[in-house]
């Protein structure tokens, strides 16, 4: 009888306790999502247009290359850093060519640019790829200038930003481009890289809160991918490698060697995953 009454006790006090535990379990708030929302900001509202000649002409060049692509699978998207690898002074034209060029790649970058450009760029024909010409990756490094430009066409367009811009605002610029590539390119892989970090003091510490916000983001898995490669430009001093930058902002021939390293394993890994469907 006393063991039949405790096995009843048990009961009924595990039936009382299980509601209790399924609403703990479900009001554990959930971290935050690639693809939530966007708050506007500096960083993430985009011009009417670009009028300055230089960005414009980027702009241009870039859209015609999307036009008359065919059988790309990587395009890679950024400011001055990502145009290095093949273009202006090219640093890293000998480890794109010998990397990257079976890839037939596209280089998307636009020197001194800022996130609000990028969102123009990514929706006036940037990612107007033909029907079954979209790329198998795309690879972004975004957000380092929005710590410092912050006016375009000789001064006449302004923009709040600068060095008191907040690293969660600048976060979302680099969140949104991503998320643009996703909507306007839904079978690309898309890979985020964190900032990398620059010899400025003030800056720096800037940017090593924007990488964090950016890694705490929960991304859809295999679809969006970050990579944060700050410790392989760091040395063990906590400075710059000075062998991997020309400036401490941009990167020499070394430095992009040091990238190629970090990304290429993933590019291909990607790629193997096929489209998404």
């Amino acid at each position: 009888m006393i063991g039949k009454h405790l096995n009843r006790f048990v009961l009924t006090l595990v039936c009382a306790m299980l509601p209790l535990a399924m609403v703990g379990c479900i009001s554990v708030p959930a971290g935050p999502q690639f693809m939530d929302p966007i708050p506007p900001s500096s960083s993430t509202t985009m011009p009417d247009e670009i009028r300055d000649d230089y960005w414009h002409g980027q702009f241009e060049r870039v859209n015609k290359e999307v036009a008359n692509a065919k059988d790309v699978q990587v395009v890679f998207f950024g400011d001055s850093i990502t145009k290095g690898w093949s273009l202006l002074s090219a640093k890293g034209k000998p480890v794109w060519e010998e990397r990257f060029a079976k890839y037939n790649p596209i280089n998307m970058g636009n020197s001194g640019d800022i996130t609000p450009v990028m969102l123009y760029r990514v929706n006036h024909g940037n990612l107007d790829f033909a029907k079954g010409q979209a790329p198998r990756v795309a690879v972004l490094l975004c957000g380092t200038n929005n710590y410092g430009v912050n006016q375009s066409d000789g001064g006449k367009v302004k923009w709040d930003l600068g060095i008191d811009t907040d690293p969660g605002q600048v976060a979302d610029g680099v969140r949104a481009i991503a998320q643009m590539f996703r909507k306007k390119l839904p079978t690309t892989r898309v890979i985020v890289l964190a900032i990398l970090p620059v010899k400025q003091a003030v800056k720096w510490d800037k940017v090593k809160e924007t990488n964090r916000i950016l890694a705490g983001y929960a991304y859809p898995k295999d679809e969006v991918v970050f990579l944060d490669l700050q410790d392989r430009f760091i040395g063990e001093d906590g400075k710059l490698k000075p062998a991997l930058f020309t400036d401490g902002t941009h990167l020499t021939t070394e430095g992009y060697q040091v990238m190629a390293d970090a990304i290429q394993p993933e590019i291909d890994r990607l790629i193997n995953l096929g489209p998404i469907k």
